[in-house]
């Protein structure tokens, strides 16, 4: 079930990691579009059915990355 009481466009920067998350334009399929970037390059993009999905996917790339940078 898709939560569509959620839509405002979320932008914030996490560990260098410039994330984006917004209603999925495409009306006739509901949910949400995120991308994660760094240095202005995109790193991935996904789909998710919730603000919550996306933000545990972003996390999740985020915390994997972020270690082997270290």
């Amino acid at each position: 079930m898709c939560d569509n009481s959620y839509t405002e466009v979320v932008e914030d920067t996490i560990n260098g990691f410039d994330i984006y998350i917004e209603p999925n334009p495409d009306h006739y399929n509901e949910g949400y579009i995120w991308s994660i970037s760094k240095n202005n390059e995109e790193l991935d993009t996904g789909f998710a059915f919730t603000v919550e999905d996306a933000k545990n996917k972003l996390f999740k790339f985020i915390n994997t990355n972020h270690q082997v940078s270290l």
